[in-house]
């Protein structure tokens, strides 16, 4: 049965409950306006920051959106009769490639948490600099990031790979390959079976990895409330 602590969306973190007022305020103008025919609308700074959290957020929580459907497809796939082995690459595949893409993220969430220069965290160097920027200056938030580095630092070698056009592989995919390309007589061997056991054990790494990562970036969140606490009791004061 899947844990459906997996399932837990970062946007509903309680650290971030103290922004909401902000946020709405802000999609309120931004409707507002909007529907009067307005390009843009003026915004407070607290409500600039407020959104820019936000959607840091918002895009993890998509990024893990497509991990849980490359889990469930994986899953789905254990329970065919004849699992097509292209098939579990093509969504392994999709699930190493964004993987990794939710570090990136995590970063910039905490160069706008903490109000670095966006050009600074956002471009070539980005997760160096915003590194740098919490290792000394506040080193438990520094090693929360390091966590959700380190709970898909295994797939960042698969990742390099594919990026380089090397089709993801492995001994047991190639084998199932083979047999189905050379119609190889497998006798009393039930490979059907062993590829729908292939696909159970990819799935049970997915949702491992799910799992590592919303625990890393609940964790990274509980750091950061804060900075979302003195961003809103700064705006009390102006």
């Amino acid at each position: 049965m899947q844990d459906t602590s997996t399932d837990k969306n970062l946007i509903d973190h309680p650290n971030l409950v103290v922004l909401l007022p902000h946020m709405h305020s802000y999609c309120e103008k931004g409707i507002t306006n909007f529907a009067a025919g307005k390009d843009s609308f003026s915004v407070s700074t607290i409500e600039t920051y407020a959104s820019g959290v936000f959607e840091r957020v918002a895009e993890l929580d998509t990024a893990l959106i497509s991990l849980r459907l490359a889990f469930r497809f994986v899953n789905e796939l254990s329970s065919e009769i004849n699992p097509n082995p292209d098939v579990y690459r093509y969504h392994y595949e999709n699930f190493v490639f964004r993987v990794i893409g939710l570090v990136d993220r995590a970063h910039r969430l905490v160069g706008a948490s903490l109000l670095l220069p966006s050009k600074k965290y956002e471009g070539v160097g980005g997760n160096r600099f915003v590194q740098s920027e919490t290792k000394t200056k506040r080193p438990r938030l520094h090693r929360a990031l390091s966590a959700v580095a380190a709970a898909v630092n295994n797939y960042r070698g698969p990742r390099n790979e594919l990026i380089h056009s090397n089709a993801y592989s492995s001994r047991e995919l190639g084998i199932f390959m083979g047999v189905e390309q050379f119609n190889v007589d497998t006798g009393s061997v039930d490979v059907k079976e062993l590829k729908r056991d292939y696909s159970s054990t990819g799935a049970a790494e997915i949702e491992q990895t799910i799992g590592r990562l919303v625990t890393t970036l609940t964790a990274l969140l509980d750091e950061l409330g804060p900075a979302f606490s003195t961003a809103h009791e700064f705006s009390l004061k102006k």
